[in-house]
């Protein structure tokens, strides 16, 4: 429980965090969110361990569901995140730095997400994979995460016409995927990165399988 209310406590100083400029007051705001943030370091038990994970993703899925700035909290100021789209069989990849106005692939706002289909516990055992004989278009259903770095392994940036700069960009934070999660209802692959010690979401991929 105290690790979870620090979780919620550091989104809630970042999304306001903002609005402080000018009052007199944002000196102390930053430091109340750095304290938080050395004592989350230090509640949470090493990322290897899939419990730290599990509270990680439970707080990213109650920021996803809510709003724009909330999602931002777990965006990387410096490195950005990385979505991934398709157009047909043709990847194609987004850098940005604020989710707000950004589209699923239906068209609509990508956040907030659906509470519903977006709320699962993540499971250990096995990994969906592409199956077009399937309604679904995967081998299996459901919310499921690993430690393998299946982004780096595919290389599919090679495929997204990159320039040279953010190829380079893209292979060296690829090489540092710390764990994924799939959501086959959502259709999302979520990529996290444990940067200095802080946890962030770094690719999105969103494409459907099977729409090629």
């Amino acid at each position: 429980m105290r690790i979870t209310l620090t979780l919620f406590i550091v989104i809630l100083l970042y999304s306001c965090g903002g609005n402080d400029s000018g009052n007199g007051n944002n000196q102390d705001t930053l430091s109340a969110k750095d304290s938080l943030k050395k004592q989350l370091a230090e509640d949470l038990p090493p990322s290897s361990d899939p419990a730290q994970f599990e509270w990680i993703y439970s707080t990213f899925v109650a920021s996803a569901v809510t709003d724009a700035q909330r999602f931002n909290v777990f965006i990387n100021k410096e490195h950005g995140l990385w979505i991934i789209t398709s157009n047909g069989a043709t990847p194609q990849m987004v850098n940005v730095k604020d989710i707000a106005g950004m589209k699923n692939s239906k068209g609509d706002s990508l956040v907030p997400m659906d509470r519903v289909k977006m709320v699962c516990t993540p499971k250990s055992s096995g990994w969906p994979e592409k199956n077009c004989d399937m309604p679904s278009g995967w081998s299996m259903t459901g919310c499921y995460t690993t430690e393998q770095n299946k982004l780096r392994e595919s290389k599919i940036w090679e495929y997204a016409g990159l320039n040279d700069s953010d190829n380079k960009k893209v292979t060296e934070l690829a090489a540092g995927i710390t764990r994924a999660v799939v959501n086959t209802e959502m259709n999302m692959t979520f990529y996290f990165t444990e940067i200095d010690g802080t946890w962030y979401l770094t690719f999105l991929d969103l494409r459907k399988p099977c729409e090629a």
